[in-house]
């Protein structure tokens, strides 16, 4: 692939930081002094393995996720929640957990890849494993590790029923794009909420999927996120470039879609639309390691096809035509702008359900994942100008949940 970045060999990597060997070290802990009953943790992957034009078509997204609760139900499967009152000893947390995941091009959707409830342990030492036993004794489940050979790299196995994925993804460690940084610190009385982001990682490893068997590589962005307040809807986009540049914009809101019940769309552009956001952000990050451009203004925006209201619920998740575009916008005070299309090509959904208000009313949060490739690309950032001609195809994910997970 041209201009594509290879791997760097295990010992070219640079010697951490102190800083990014202790924010490396809050992805072993999900903070349980911080945790109220609204409380929910993930851990995830989303890897862009190298094809002819990029870091795609092919994306893959594999997750392990707790939610406190006495009973939920993630992706249709009653299970355990997280116990608020677990005791934590020595740096080692047992909580129950899911593992997700799934595999897409532009052809097909591989969902519930790994769909696999299991007591998980997390521990300060480097390591959260999440593993079960069928009744006919086929092992089940998940398992991250701080890496043996690689700096700051982590060691990934996912095994469920359609397949099993084993990985490992480093960065490079000379920027706060290929490091380990803490994206969001907050702890408020009323809640609050504390990510790790690995932006600009590179993976490579086995994957025996219903695609088939194969060793891959590319681009792997890694998050550890702990939510102590309800889940909320955002709109989010991560998508990177032939090579390595990578583009991001979040916009958390409120609005109707907080009522939102499964997979659905209101019957025009204006209610979709009908939101008020909130810590909004975004940046651009040139390959070269240079500054990144961080964004002033920013919107995320669904541009919905005259039929998506009525076939989405139905629709196959590899159905392009089914899904809603999304026309992204960002500018800065300085005159540097991003303008794109997200042309989406596939779809796929995590969702949780908890009973409230013992067991009266239920709350829902969905957690929509659209495969797109950058379409109309228009922008200047630092002097260059972006188009797919200057910058080459881009691909990316764009999150867009709905509901609210009280």
């Amino acid at each position: 692939m041209a201009d594509s970045p290879s791997p760097p060999p295990a010992d070219s990597t640079p010697e951490p930081t102190a800083r990014q060997e202790r924010v490396f070290d809050r992805i072993w802990t999900q903070l349980p002094a911080q945790q109220n009953p609204t409380s929910s943790s993930w851990w995830f992957f989303i890897l862009f393995p190298e094809g002819e034009d990029g870091f795609g078509p092919r994306q893959m997204m594999f997750s392990i996720a707790a939610r406190v609760g006495d009973t939920i139900r993630v992706n249709d499967v009653t299970m355990p929640g997280m116990d608020l009152d677990r005791d934590v000893e020595d740096g080692v947390d047992e909580f129950e957990a899911i593992s997700v995941g799934w595999d897409g091009d532009d052809e097909r959707i591989d969902e519930r890849i790994v769909n696999q409830p299991a007591r998980a342990t997390l521990s300060a030492d480097g390591s959260i494993e999440a593993w079960t036993e069928t009744p006919d004794g086929e092992r089940r489940g998940s398992a991250i590790h701080a890496a043996e050979d690689r700096p700051l790299g982590l060691e990934a196995e996912f095994v469920g029923e359609k397949g099993s994925v084993a990985f490992e993804a480093w960065g490079d460690l000379d920027s706060p794009n290929t490091s380990p940084v803490q994206s969001m610190d907050m702890d408020t009385p009323l809640g609050g909420a504390d990510v790790v982001a690995f932006r600009q990682m590179r993976f490579e490893g086995e994957f025996d999927l219903p695609a088939g068997t194969e060793t891959l590589q590319g681009s792997c962005y890694f998050q550890r996120v702990c939510f102590n307040v309800p889940l909320y809807p955002w709109k989010w986009v991560w998508a990177v470039f032939p090579n390595g540049a990578a583009f991001s914009a979040i916009i958390p809101f409120v609005g109707p879609h907080v009522f939102r019940e499964g997979y659905e769309f209101y019957e025009s552009d204006a209610l979709e639309r009908a939101t008020l956001p909130f810590r909004t952000s975004g940046f651009f990050s040139p390959a070269d390691g240079s500054e990144v451009v961080r964004f002033d203004d920013i919107t995320i925006e669904p541009v919905l096809e005259d039929d998506t209201a009525e076939v989405a619920p139905e629709a196959d998740h590899a159905d392009g035509d089914a899904h809603p575009d999304f026309v992204v916008e960002v500018s800065t005070d300085d005159g540097d702008f991003v303008e794109f299309t997200a042309s989406t090509y596939g779809h796929a959904r995590n969702h949780i359900d908890r009973p409230i208000l013992g067991g009266r009313l239920e709350s829902h949060w969905s957690y929509n994942e659209y495969l797109f490739e950058m379409t109309d690309l228009d922008g200047r950032v630092g002097g260059q100008h972006l188009s797919a001609e200057t910058m080459g195809q881009a691909y990316g994910t764009l999150e867009y949940s709905t509901g609210l997970g009280l």
